[in-house]
């Protein structure tokens, strides 16, 4: 068989199900409530280690997780080795297992055509059987035919395969499992599965590698598959795309469809999360509430228990496979004294205690980002769970009445019971149990339309609460730290507070004032307020902006998000009525025992070789490796003079660089199509480099481009000499004027 061959079978399916589905516009992305989430939807998948202590580690590990449904990798060199010494332990603790049966990645790519390649698997499957049949719950076939460079497979040659093992399992009606197609490429489940059901061996469970991780939130549209215009009239979300396949499931005949593999890696979320571990725990809450409500999916097991890279225990291993684990999770590659359990892991644990069992009543995923959803338990207690997509909040007054609140309990997403109860539902998951059915102040309509504002954003902080803030003279949002009280804080921060509070040091006092207070409801603590001042022309021209105070909080909200050191930002507040143009105000932390980047500089230019304490090569390279990583994170700062870069020492004597009056930045998307180009970051760095003499910028320069990674540039000076003529004419203008 080859894969020519498949193409007219591909294409009278693919065109027959698009007439019949109109692209699967009649499949719903909306949740509704009637779920049942038994104990057995959530599973994991294991891999041994050559060090046979991880064998207890791993069965310890399960039972903490209270999981009773694993999955294997086995391929022909497993026998007598590390594979199955584990296989057999995890046997004999009853655990229930799927068998993903793989051949070497070199035979399955001979599978198609090759006779000895095909009686080496048939063997293989042969032996298998014998030894394993009556004691594995399923037996997958294969994995990702989609993805030959990892598993060798193309789709004919995972048809041979197939029919093969098809034809050697006595009972491979209710046996066997396929073809764990990778990600979401329906095209290849429907020719894989209509060539099954042709030859009379469909599979009894219909598996994937339900993969959103590329999309980053677990609920957003899929805009890689018709695009970023399309992507919200199609609505491919996580729910769709799991009912697509279930559907596809009933119309070749499948019994049950299941998710195998799926998982956010900390590369990935560390490239626009300064907390990666934070949003791995909880896009897995929010990845496994969606999938049990949908009604669409059986079991999901999640990615590897243990892996330093997708794994939700870190095994400190820096290296990676050469076949990616979705494909060969072949073995723990790190060192047992290393391992290291991760958020994500008691994020699983705290997900399977609180859902298996429960019925779902209300499953709401409305486009405005909230996400509600209530389990009832047989012993009579509910168990709501709430979130909002990423930078949202919403008060929890908005659903609950405070006498509601009152009497509920308040479990954070690793199942830590809060000290004090929350004020808002964020990005986060909150579970909210109640001893007994809670009725809302809202119906599920109304809270899918409920407005939730795009701005201001929110960061995602440890320990710190965001709340929004609504009065018919100010408007804005605050910070409540652990401890605090947030009537008390909202109270003494509110504007005519501020002005009234004894200020320690005058540090602007221009267009716009700044200065020092100590902090109302900690006087331990010093903050920083800044009132911003519109005044002759720019009230027209602020007139069509967000008031500096908003645009100062969103963007170092955004920066804090992404991992560009940003003094943490405590409230504004602007005016109810026209905002932007009359006086508003930004509060943020205060960085203590700082020196700037001017300071630094301008000693440099004078020919010292030190300052602070560090060398000139330490402090270029720290604003180099700053600098640099803000503009790959796609944020250009535009206001970047050496004032605005304060340098601290820490505990370990490195420099830290925090960026302060961000109220001008730009911040692109990171999914986005913008690219933040050399001649972006050249201009960017114009301000910062005007207090060095030019063998110094220089040297400033070469360490900036040996961090961007690309070769240092003959027209780096010309951004900085056109900015040196236009200071030098501004001066002179102002001069004459002044004259």
């Amino acid at each position: 068989m080859k894969y020519r061959s498949l193409l007219p079978l591909a294409i009278k399916e693919m065109l027959a199900t698009i007439v019949r589905t109109r692209f699967w516009f009649n499949i719903s992305s909306s949740l509704a409530g009637g779920a049942h989430i038994s104990a057995d939807f959530f599973g994991i998948n294991i891999a041994p280690s050559s060090d046979p202590r991880f064998d207890d580690y791993i069965i310890d590990r399960l039972k903490e997780l209270q999981l009773k449904h694993v999955r294997m990798d086995f391929t022909y060199t497993s026998f007598g080795g590390d594979a199955e010494r584990l296989l057999k332990r995890i046997l004999a603790e009853k655990f229930m297992v799927m068998l993903d049966l793989l051949p070497p990645r070199e035979d399955a790519a001979l599978l198609a055509s090759d006779d000895e390649a095909q009686q080496r698997w048939q063997q293989f499957i042969t032996r298998v059987n014998k030894e394993y049949g009556k004691k594995i719950v399923c037996f997958e076939i294969g994995a990702t035919p989609n993805r030959s460079k990892w598993s060798g497979f193309d789709l004919a040659s995972y048809l041979s395969a197939w029919k093969i093992a098809y034809t050697q399992f006595e009972d491979a009606d209710n046996l066997l499992a396929g073809p764990n197609v990778s990600d979401f490429e329906p095209v290849s489940n429907i020719v894989l599965l209509a060539e099954m059901q042709q030859n009379g061996s469909t599979p009894c469970t219909h598996t994937d590698n339900l993969f959103v991780e590329r999309v980053i939130e677990p609920e957003a549209y899929d805009h890689r598959v018709f695009g970023r215009l399309l992507a919200n009239k199609f609505k491919l979300n996580l729910v769709k795309k799991a009912r697509i396949y279930n559907e596809l499931s009933e119309q070749y005949g499948c019994r049950h469809t299941v998710c195998t593999y799926t998982d956010w890696t900390s590369k990935r979320l560390a490239r626009f999360s300064d907390t990666p571990e934070t949003k791995k725990a909880d896009y897995l809450v929010r990845y496994l509430v969606i999938t049990a409500t949908s009604k669409a999916l059986d079991q999901v097991y999640w990615g590897p228990l243990i892996c330093n890279r997708d794994g939700i225990i870190d095994d400190g291993a820096t290296d990676y496979p050469d076949i990616d684990n979705v494909s060969f999770y072949k073995s723990v590659r790190g060192k047992y004294e290393n391992l290291k359990i991760r958020p994500a892991f008691y994020a699983l644990a705290n997900t399977i205690k609180h859902l298996s069992n429960t019925d779902c009543i209300q499953a709401i995923n409305g486009d405005n980002g909230i996400h509600h959803f209530i389990f009832t338990h047989e012993n009579g207690t509910e168990l709501h769970i709430a979130w909002l997509r990423d930078r949202y909040i919403l008060s929890l007054d908005s659903l609950y009445s405070p006498q509601k609140l009152s009497t509920a309990r308040f479990i954070n997403t690793v199942g830590q019971e809060y000290d004090q109860a929350p004020q808002c539902i964020t990005e986060s998951p909150l579970f909210i149990q109640f001893n007994s059915p809670q009725r809302l102040k809202l119906t599920a309509s109304q809270i899918e339309q409920l407005d939730v504002p795009a701005t201001p954003i929110f960061p995602s902080i440890d320990k710190v609460q965001f709340v929004s803030y609504h009065s018919k003279q100010w408007r804005g949002a605050i910070a409540i730290k652990q401890g605090e009280f947030a009537e008390e804080k909202i109270d003494r921060i509110l504007p005519d507070r501020l002005l009234d509070l004894p200020q320690l040091n005058i540090l602007r006092d221009q267009r716009n004032k700044v200065w020092s207070s100590k902090n109302p409801v900690n006087p331990a603590e010093t903050i920083v307020i800044k009132q911003n001042r519109a005044t002759g022309i720019r009230k027209l021209s602020y007139h069509f902006k967000a008031s500096k105070g908003e645009r100062h909080w969103n963007n170092a909200s955004e920066m804090i998000r992404r991992g560009v050191s940003s003094p943490m930002p405590i409230a504004y507040f602007e005016h109810s009525s026209n905002a932007a143009t009359r006086h508003n105000y930004y509060v943020c932390e205060y960085v203590a025992d700082a020196f700037s980047a001017r300071d630094a500089f301008t000693a440099f230019a004078q020919g010292d070789q030190q300052y602070a304490g560090f060398s000139k090569q330490a402090v270029f390279q720290a604003l180099a490796h700053y600098t640099c990583n803000m503009h790959n994170l796609k944020v250009i700062h535009n206001d970047l003079s050496g004032g605005n870069l304060l340098m601290t020492k820490t505990d370990t004597n490195q420099i830290k660089v925090t960026a302060i009056d961000i109220g001008r930045a730009t911040i692109f998307k990171t999914q986005g199509d913008k690219k933040i180009t050399q001649k972006m970051r050249l201009i960017d760095l114009c301000r910062l480099c005007y207090k060095l003499d030019w063998p110094n910028r220089k040297l400033f320069m070469h360490t900036y481009f040996k961090e961007y990674g690309q070769e240092f540039d003959k027209g780096w000076s010309d951004p900085l000499r056109n900015y040196d003529r236009k200071h030098q004419m501004k001066r002179k203008i102002k001069g004459l004027f002044k004259n």
